[in-house]
């Protein structure tokens, strides 16, 4: 095997730590794959109705590329046996009487939590509970955690210190610009704010209290109520508005990017650790749900890294306290939106495989640390598990919503069309793994008119996810597949109207790093075919370039082209939107009569956020209610109610009209009639 250069270059950016390679692949069946899967994404754009074409395509330029690449195989290492673990944890209670103390102390302190939460009256406070369940589970992670001896010199520490600086630099940029891009005008980008949002915004100001409201029950759709009680914390710093509201999940993004590469890393290197965090960074979906007030882009954040802590847990001879987070992460994602709780099959499955493949070995390494994982899953679940099973309806509610079986959407679907139940599978199945290159999101949460991602990306993750499937034997393999298919089956496929972008925000971290690994194995395999092997410059600028052409196409898509269109929300958030915008610019607001009914009423989520200081209701030309003018009134007439604005002029004359259009497309929106105030105290 001839050694390979030791390039210059930072040191994020070293190529040969990806994969030991035995040799070079076919240039031709290598160039043949890559444009063929070109070939296929172009048919996808630009030919839909020749979809199938663009299947084969694609289908048959990733078997060549994989083909290319079959001299390029990893060895993996077999790992060494290790003692019984529960003679060890027995001798490190003994040794360490603290740490027992408190182990014992976190564990009495969540059991209270949960019992006394699960006891107490709605209209109670209970922050008490709320601080116990948190300072317990950190006695539990601070029992677990290791023991360093005290260094004599600081010397090292400063040394070590500069170093990751410098090598966290680049890292700590690119966060700093996943931020900036999701947190510049959150009150503006998107333009609507969405019904959605402002009903959540609602609920956790009112769980906020005082007094504190249950954080261990469930709320809006029967969505857990403690990620309201951290959005409400939250704007209780940054404010009670559409910033404030959306601001806490433009950090989780953020934080998203950070738990991807950490985990990308691990799996496939320095090279593949940073074209997955570039990718969920700048990818116009991942940063939409980051700049909504909405606890979708949780999932995207826990996901990796559960995953990330669960691999750093299982390495060598195993590290309890890694596994312990990994359960409590694990368990948190239950408090988030229900796409996150997919983790936890993969997580089980993933284990199952572990145990099967490697027999009593794998348990007598690692049990230690998978007790310590199922502990801290059950202490950090355990206040909800008992809200559920006081209210199992609540547990099972949004399943019998989404699920194409327990809705009856597969049964009714077979009656109206006449196809077969697998037929219907069949289509649910293409539009949800075809989400990426074909089919748009069809749901107002997103709605961006192309695919989940852009046209570079999607060649690359093809390649990506057939080499994926070519190393599922390897270490942390299969674990990428079994994240991706449980989000693709059970969150899509299983549930109506996939691909809805609402439900696969946990998919977007294992997209990304699918992509990157298929745009790192390309550059792998164009080094290992050039006959200068000491070019290592240029594949680095290749690598960079193409991962900014990724990220300008995405910006630009998102904020020039997507976000003028005001799609986000439907047309009545864009209605929302502009009538909140009117009247917080008011000093003083009169009281409002909104004549929308049956397409909209005063209480949508978004007014009754942002207008929740101004008196306002519904009204109907037909029983309209007696009108004190005193204050003035204000009659919100929207465009398809043209037809009353007769009535109001007759019944109310000489009211100020002003007409408001969409800024999009053009079309009325709604008029604001306006009654001046009758100071002689009349009314209507």
């Amino acid at each position: 095997m001839v050694a390979q250069a030791a390039w210059p270059g930072p040191p994020i950016l070293c190529l040969h730590e990806v994969t030991e390679m035995k040799g070079k692949p076919d240039a031709l069946l290598l160039i043949l794959g890559l444009g063929l899967v070109v070939l296929g994404q172009v048919y996808f754009l630009r030919l839909p109705q020749y979809v199938w074409d663009g299947v084969i395509f694609c289908a048959l330029g990733a078997l060549l590329w994989v083909a290319a690449l079959r001299r390029a195989q990893e060895r993996p290492t077999a790992s060494p046996s290790r003692p019984a673990w529960y003679r060890r944890w027995l001798a490190d209670a003994a040794a360490h009487p603290l740490r027992t103390a408190l182990l014992g102390v976190g564990v009495l302190l969540v059991l209270w939590a949960g019992i006394g939460a699960r006891r107490a009256d709605p209209a109670a406070d209970f922050s008490p509970y709320l601080r116990a369940w948190a300072l317990g589970l950190l006695f539990y992670i601070l029992a677990l955690a290791p023991l360093h001896p005290a260094r004599r010199t600081p010397r090292p520490v400063i040394c070590g210190l500069r170093h990751a600086i410098l090598r966290l630099a680049p890292l700590l940029l690119l966060l700093l610009a996943a931020f900036l891009i999701r947190a510049i005008a959150l009150d503006t980008i998107p333009a609507n704010f969405g019904g959605d949002e402002g009903t959540q915004a609602l609920e956790a100001l009112r769980l906020l209290g005082p007094p504190l409201g249950n954080p261990f029950a469930t709320g809006w759709y029967s969505v857990p109520t403690l990620s309201f009680v951290v959005t409400g914390l939250w704007m209780k710093l940054f404010g009670a508005t559409v910033a404030g509201a959306r601001a806490l999940f433009a950090l989780a993004g953020t934080a998203s990017v950070l738990a991807t590469y950490l985990l990308a890393r691990r799996l496939g290197g320095e090279w593949v650790g940073w074209g997955a965090a570039v990718l969920v960074a700048f990818g116009h979906y991942g940063l939409h749900f980051s700049r909504l007030a909405s606890n979708q882009i949780a999932d995207a954040f826990l996901g990796p890294l559960v995953l990330f802590l669960l691999l750093r847990g299982l390495e060598g001879d195993g590290r309890p306290l890694d596994l312990a987070l990994a359960g409590v992460v694990l368990s948190l994602s239950w408090y988030a939106y229900f796409g996150a709780r997919l983790m936890t099959v993969v997580v089980g499955l993933y284990l199952m495989g572990r145990a099967l493949g490697g027999g009593g070995a794998f348990l007598a390494r690692h049990g230690r640390g998978l007790v310590a994982l199922a502990v801290g899953f059950a202490l950090a679940l355990w206040p909800l598990a008992l809200y559920y099973i006081a209210h199992p309806a609540d547990f099972l509610s949004r399943y019998n919503q989404v699920s194409i079986f327990a809705s009856g959407w597969l049964a009714q679907e077979m009656s109206l069309t006449g196809k077969s139940a697998t037929a219907l599978l069949l289509q649910q199945f293409w539009k949800s793994i075809s989400a990426f290159n074909v089919t748009p999101d069809p749901t107002f949460w997103y709605r961006p008119g192309i695919p989940l991602l852009d046209p570079v990306s999607g060649v690359f993750f093809i390649l990506g996810l057939t080499v994926a499937f070519w190393r599922v034997r390897r270490p942390g393999g299969g674990v990428l597949l079994l994240w991706f298919w449980a989000f693709i089956l059970l969150g899509w496929t299983l549930t109506e109207n996939p691909p809805s972008s609402q439900r696969g925000v946990g998919v977007i971290p294992v997209v990304a790093i699918l992509t990157a690994q298929g745009i790192t194995e390309t550059l792998q395999a164009v080094r290992r075919l050039a006959k200068d092997r000491s070019c290592f410059p240029f594949h680095v600028s290749l690598y960079a370039l193409l991962l900014v052409l990724i990220a300008i196409i995405n910006l630009r898509f998102y904020f020039q082209v997507y976000t003028p269109r005001r799609i986000y929300g439907n047309p009545t958030a864009e209605v929302a939107d502009v009538l909140c915008d009117a009247l917080e610019g008011r000093d003083e607001v009169p009281p409002v009569y909104f004549n929308g009914a049956p397409f909209m009423y005063w209480d949508f989520g978004a007014i009754a956020f942002r207008l929740r200081d101004v008196a306002g209701q519904d009204v109907s030309v037909e029983e309209l209610p007696e009108i004190d003018l005193s204050g003035g009134a204000l009659f919100v007439v929207l465009a398809e109610k043209m037809a009353d604005l007769d009535f109001l002029r007759e019944t109310f004359p000489n009211g100020v009209e002003t007409p408001f259009y969409s800024e999009a497309d053009g079309r009325l929106l709604f008029i604001l009639y306006e009654i001046q105030p009758n100071r002689s105290g009349g009314s209507g």
